[in-house]
């Protein structure tokens, strides 16, 4: 995401968190769009951030497709991960796109053709804790590093520069996750989005989901 003035609060300028804004903070340059034509996932909404990323259910998943914008779908509920631990989503490009060489750890070039985000919020703002499951241009399965906004939200590599065409599968411990990246032993998470963005980078991409969802075995 593109960063804004020193004057707008830090989660506004930190794509990982962005999302997270419709619950904790007001939303500043972030516009929040309900689902009034039934035109998103029921109980999910669309956050515009920098342009926008056009969903639209396609052949059983929902397409996002990205030109030089950013937004996401967020589906703002508690779930007790103590009781259903593993995240569980598939996602899917036709092509992967013509990336600029600019590094995906730097600001300018946090974009992602696919993310996956879980979001769990703490007693104060800044307690609020991210990790974004990426397909990655540049980097390989299993890295990982500290959003270059700010490091309430981990970058989590599930998927590298391979496995266009192919529906990719993913099953992930979340509770294991926030305590591998980010120390904390958490109960629940308050919300899951999806995004892909390309505001950074001046690109297009696009890529189809089917869904995340929580359940008690991978």
């Amino acid at each position: 995401m593109k960063t804004r003035s020193v004057t707008d609060s830090v989660v506004q300028c930190i794509p990982a968190l962005l999302l997270m804004s419709l619950a904790v903070w007001p939303l500043g340059p972030a516009l929040a769009v309900a689902d009034a034509a039934g035109a998103l996932p029921e109980g999910w909404r669309e956050v515009r951030f920098s342009g926008q990323t056009h969903y639209r259910q396609v052949e059983g998943c929902w397409r996002g497709t990205s030109d030089n914008a950013a937004s996401g779908l967020v589906l703002e509920s508690r779930v007790n991960v103590s009781q259903t631990p593993w995240l569980v989503w598939s996602w899917r490009a036709s092509t992967l796109p013509a990336w600029p060489s600019i590094s995906e750890r730097s600001k300018d070039g946090d974009d992602f053709l696919a993310r996956v985000y879980v979001i769990h919020k703490g007693w104060l703002p800044w307690q609020t804790r991210a990790i974004n499951y990426v397909w990655s241009r540049e980097a390989r399965v299993g890295e990982h590093w500290p959003n270059p906004f700010a490091d309430q939200a981990h970058m989590v590599v599930v998927q590298g520069r391979t496995g266009a065409g192919e529906w990719q599968h993913f099953a992930r411990d979340v509770r294991a996750d926030f305590l591998r990246y980010h120390g904390i032993e958490v109960e629940r998470i308050d919300a899951v989005a999806i995004m892909t963005d390309t505001d950074n980078t001046a690109s297009r991409a696009e890529a189809c989901y089917r869904l995340p969802v929580f359940q008690v075995r991978r």
